[in-house]
């Protein structure tokens, strides 16, 4: 079947539709096999209903095979159209309940790892009042590396993200809603001096950089230490700080939630290094968002100024 022909989609029907449902579950697993569990069906009748929607749309969606799942240029437009319409069709069944007075559905948000310990988040009350307002919608929170994050938004595969991503997307829209600190840490050596700046690579210390971290890179690069390590993850840097002989950033709320249980300290004359970053609450600026995601968006911007404003 070519990819490419000059004849038009037919008009779709509900048949379509939920052949281009079974498509977007496989694109989105990366592949039949991988969406067997998801879908509930065999690989056999899967395979069947794509090419089911393929001979429907008169082109080639994928291919598939022993050499693996990859998506044709029609294919990732096709997808893309498929996303549109289950937003579509969610926004009218939400609408529809509404007018019972009544909110369901899947709400699908992102956020950047350690939020809950940031004092400056109101991220866990905004929370607790969408429960309330909203007991029947099903929230799916999933913690994501910015960029990950940020593509899964562009995606639609998250209604709502917050991170501390610097803005530059011009699809996504972000609201600011709180800071973080990052001081340079490191642990204390019992009976030692502190550990100072200066003396860092004369004591043999090793620098932590964070996967896909242009700003922990830059560090490595200034520091000029011998030796380095890398961590994917806030826990993952502090756990190698905890190790000792480590030096590497941490958000200072983070550092002091975990001060009870290992010595980590801030480096000394490192005041020049710290940064703060600010946190966004981020969509998709031509997605329409459910009214759930637009309750729990409204929760968490009014929420964030109360909790500020509270100091």
């Amino acid at each position: 079947m070519d990819q490419r022909t000059s004849t038009a989609v037919p008009p779709l029907t509900e048949s379509d539709l939920r052949l281009l449902r079974i498509f977007r579950s496989v694109a989105e697993a990366g592949g039949l096999t991988a969406a067997e569990t998801a879908l509930g069906m065999e690989r056999s009748t899967i395979s069947r209903h794509l090419q089911s929607l393929e001979i429907r749309l008169g082109a080639r969606l994928c291919f598939r095979g022993p050499a693996g799942f990859e998506l044709t240029e029609f294919g990732q437009r096709a997808l893309h159209a498929a996303v549109s319409a289950s937003d579509t069709l969610d926004v009218i069944r939400h609408e529809l309940n509404l007018a019972r007075n009544v909110m369901t559905g899947d709400l699908h948000v992102a956020i950047a790892d350690n939020c809950l310990s940031n004092p400056q988040s109101a991220l866990a009350k905004a929370l607790a009042k969408f429960r309330e307002l909203a007991p029947d919608v099903r929230v799916h929170l999933s913690i994501k590396l910015p960029n990950e994050l940020l593509n899964g938004i562009a995606e639609r595969h998250f209604h709502l993200g917050i991170t501390g991503a610097t803005p530059g997307h011009e699809r996504l829209e972000f609201r600011s809603i709180f800071h973080e600190a990052f001081r340079l840490y490191a642990a204390a050596r019992a009976g030692a001096p502190p550990v100072r700046l200066g003396e860092l690579a004369r004591d043999g210390y090793a620098v932590v950089m964070r996967t896909n971290d242009q700003r922990t890179q830059m560090l490595a690069r200034r520091l000029k230490l011998q030796r380095s390590a890398v961590a994917f993850g806030l826990e993952a840097v502090a756990t190698l700080l905890a190790a000792g002989h480590f030096v590497g950033y941490l958000p200072c709320h983070y550092a002091k939630a975990l001060s009870h249980m290992y010595a980590l300290v801030e480096v000394g004359d490192a005041e020049a290094l710290a940064y703060d970053t600010i946190f966004s609450l981020v969509s998709l600026k031509d997605r329409p968002l459910p009214p759930s995601a637009q309750v729990l968006m409204r929760l968490l911007l009014d929420t964030q100024a109360a909790h500020e404003a509270a100091g």
